[in-house]
């Protein structure tokens, strides 16, 4: 928090102590808190509000967003729809209602919520309804129903920055590719991009030749993953339709594109097929050579040292919750995410485990510094953890991997080594909706909360997993 902002806070607190009853100093102290990036702190700010002036729609605003950032999203749903009488523009109530009940669980009541909402407003191109449209995606998706891939795509109108290429027509639908080149655009994070490339096997098979664009971080792993195409590293898009940078264009043009795609675009190619592929999305991913032989001469070693065990990666903790440049919604998310240290070191420390189990820790270094190190059987990567593609080709030598719901679930998974991703109640869509499986890859085993925030059952879960192994 910069030093004037705190000036701000501690100037309206000491304000609404000497007039408790003002509700515009209250206001001013959630407004304050949102520019801090500590919107779940407004809480008690705004039931004070509430409680002043109950319809006032800030306040509502305010206590929603709170509600939601810590994660009691049951309780959020149901604050939305006893306000949504209010004179709210268009979506806005209709959209919130729908995304909570979704996160809560009632996946189904959300689906009908916003469908209907939807059809109400069948020209609203607002913000709100590109966000319905999203959360209507990820609702279907997690029951497994590919029709979530058309209304994921509003996405690219809305809060996915994507490239535009004008020099080829978007892709339009058609199945037949043969003799196309198409140049698919990246798009959102690491864990997206791992698991929708495994798309552009489809892409191919069809026809397709591909050059593709991802992040600079990842570009050595996920051009030897998919060796049939040329992949690009480019910097991440962060606007809407935005231009391809100028490095790149040579590069693109020499390539010559007829069609251009998007990430979000490449799932829906086989969206329609009957029956669906299985698993719909295809473990793709393998290390660089040169990473390749760093990381086998070290298990070699650890496994000497460690005779007769498994190794089996781990990863806790998303790093973004320790970060104070992130917004409030993705910090409490990367929190609700993480697994605390002392749950961990029930693994690590269990007396039955460490007769069978060494455990790697996944982590890179600087992130490890932020959240700690577990005592007990954790050894690390003693080539080092610099980029993606060390990450990968320690994981191509272990026995399974035990993670979070963060990008190292993802890129295990998609590697086909066996992974526990520990999800909270409000997991990813991919991971699915109840039970140990996910309908969209089959190397993941799914580890849920029963209720947020406790991460004891899971672990106990994860225990009986590796036991098992």
């Amino acid at each position: 928090m910069s030093q004037s902002l705190q000036q701000q806070l501690l100037a309206a607190f000491e304000a609404h102590a000497r007039a408790p009853d003002n509700a515009g100093l209250l206001m001013q102290i959630c407004q304050t808190l949102v520019q801090a990036r500590r919107d779940e702190q407004m809480l008690p700010w705004a039931d004070k509000g509430l409680a002043l002036d109950p319809e006032n729609r800030g306040f509502i605003h305010a206590r929603g967003r709170a509600l939601r950032l810590r994660g009691q999203h049951a309780e959020a749903a149901a604050h939305w729809l006893a306000h949504r009488s209010l004179p709210w523009d268009s979506l806005f109530c209709e959209m919130r209602i729908g995304r909570d009940l979704y996160l809560s669980g009632e996946i189904r009541r959300a689906i009908e919520h916003l469908e209907t909402a939807l059809r109400r407003h069948p020209d609203d191109l607002s913000r709100d309804a590109q966000k319905a449209r999203k959360w209507l995606a990820e609702a279907l998706l997690s029951l497994g129903d590919a029709r979530g891939f058309t209304h994921w795509l509003e996405r690219n109108r809305g809060d996915s920055g994507n490239y535009r290429y004008a020099e080829a027509p978007m892709w339009n639908g058609q199945r037949n590719l043969r003799g196309e080149r198409v140049l698919v655009t990246h798009q959102m994070g690491y864990g997206d991009q791992f698991l929708l490339f495994a798309s552009v096997r489809q892409w191919r098979d069809a026809g397709a030749e591909v050059m593709l664009t991802c992040d600079h971080a990842i570009h050595d792993l996920i051009q030897a993953s998919l060796p049939g195409c040329t992949v690009l590293g480019i910097a991440r898009p962060l606007a809407v339709s935005a231009p391809l940078p100028s490095e790149a264009l040579e590069t693109i043009e020499a390539f010559a594109p007829t069609l251009q795609a998007t990430l979000l675009h490449l799932p829906l190619l086989a969206a329609a097929d009957s029956p669906l592929p299985q698993p719909y999305f295809a473990a793709y991913l393998r290390a660089p050579e040169a990473a390749r032989e760093r990381a086998s001469t070290w298990a070699q070693t650890l496994r000497a040292r460690e005779r007769g065990k498994r190794l089996v990666g781990v990863f806790w903790d998303c790093a973004q919750r320790h970060g104070t440049e992130f917004g409030g919604k993705e910090r409490c998310w990367a929190g609700l995410r993480s697994v605390p240290l002392a749950q961990i070191e029930r693994l690590t420390t269990h007396s039955a485990l460490a007769r069978e189990v060494q455990f790697v820790s996944l982590h890179h270094p600087v992130a490890e510094l932020a959240n700690g190190t577990p005592r007990g059987a954790m050894s690390h990567y003693g080539p080092g953890i610099a980029s993606f593609a060390d990450t990968a080709a320690c994981i191509e030598q272990l026995d399974a991997v035990l993670s979070v719901d963060a990008v190292a679930a993802n890129l295990s998974a998609m590697m086909g080594k066996p992974t526990a991703v520990l999800v909270n109640p409000t997991g990813e869509w991919r991971w699915g909706e109840t039970g140990a499986r996910t309908p969209w890859m089959s190397a993941a085993t799914v580890l849920r909360q029963a209720k947020m925030g406790e991460w004891h059952d899971v672990i106990s879960g994860a225990i009986g997993w590796l036991l098992r192994g």
